[in-house]
């Protein structure tokens, strides 16, 4: 019986130690700085936290281990040279650390800890396929490119700069920060949460989906709307606009209140439908708590979200 135990032990401590690799740290912090990853192709989570450490190490199961002929070399692939051990390249260079995540076999899901109040830029560089970028707790100012993968940002304060391919992205504020505007920009769905104080200026359209709220959203009202992209102007109400000659009339939409959906869905109040352009399109402007910092919010083929945080 005994022997049954030190066997089950033995296994488990080597199942707890398969596939681990001690992390990486790289002391770096104070005003001013920034950290950017690079993603070739994998799955990554980012974590503000306190301290003055930048931490990177290897979780999840989705990794395989280098072969044992590989012992003591580092790891060359796709273009990028392994320095940390972990999968990764990490070099300081001025005020910012660059962190290069090539894509690789041996290197599973990454989780990067640095300290909260840095800003932090991300760049899906090559992925094709559908990874998860995960951001968390973060409340330094936040750019993020991506191709293919969901993006999910967790208790951020923005400003946030935000634009995917043919991802989704999912964000929460744990509050907002009036210093500069936001701009979220998607192909698909974008699905936000503020916090109950949050005081913005909504900037919203989506060419080919709808707008759904919790909010009360007070439209902003304007005399008249320049099209750029057709040269129609419309002007807000129900009916029909002038145009300019030789072009389509423009419909303008407005909800009815006998016909108001306790889902409060902004589908056609105060937008604006462009006829002329052949291609659709709906754009709303409004405030929320009395107005504040911009939140432009651009999808191409995708709903747009926007949550009160309960």
């Amino acid at each position: 019986m005994k022997k049954v135990v030190v066997i089950v032990l033995a296994c488990m401590a080597y199942a707890a130690s398969f596939g681990q690799t001690k992390p990486y740290k790289v002391a770096f912090s104070g005003q001013g700085k920034k950290v950017q990853v690079v993603i070739q192709q994998a799955s990554i989570n980012i974590q503000g936290v306190d301290g003055n450490e930048v931490t990177i190490e290897q979780t999840g199961e989705n990794r395989k281990e280098l072969p044992k002929e590989a012992e003591g070399l580092r790891l060359v692939t796709g273009g990028v040279v392994d320095n940390t051990g972990v999968g990764a390249s990490a070099e300081v260079e001025g005020n910012v650390l660059k962190i290069m995540i090539p894509k690789n076999r041996y290197t599973g899901v990454l989780t990067i800890k640095i300290p909260k109040s840095l800003d932090l830029t991300v760049i899906e560089s090559q992925n094709w396929n559908e990874q998860k970028i995960i951001i968390s707790d973060i409340a330094g100012e936040i750019e993020l490119k991506t191709n293919n993968s969901r993006a999910y940002l967790n208790d951020i304060t923005g400003p946030l700069v935000a634009n995917t391919g043919h991802g989704k992205i999912f964000v929460t504020y744990s509050k907002l920060s009036q210093s500069s505007p936001s701009s979220i920009s998607a192909s698909g769905a974008i699905d936000i949460t503020l916090p109950t104080d949050a005081k913005a200026n909504l900037k919203v359209r989506s060419y080919y989906g709808d707008l759904f709220t919790d909010w009360d959203i007070a439209a902003t009202k304007k005399e008249n709307k320049s099209v750029a992209s057709s040269g129609t102007k419309t002007i807000t109400g129900q009916g029909e606009s002038a145009a300019e000659p030789g072009m389509a009339k423009a419909k303008v939409y407005t909800r009815s209140d006998d016909n108001s959906d306790e889902r409060d869905i902004f589908k056609r109040d105060q937008f604006v439908y462009v006829a002329a352009t052949g291609k659709g399109g709906d754009a709303f402007e409004g405030t929320i708590n009395g107005g504040g910092v911009v939140i432009d919010l651009k999808s191409s083929n995708g709903n747009i979200y926007i949550r009160k945080k309960k």
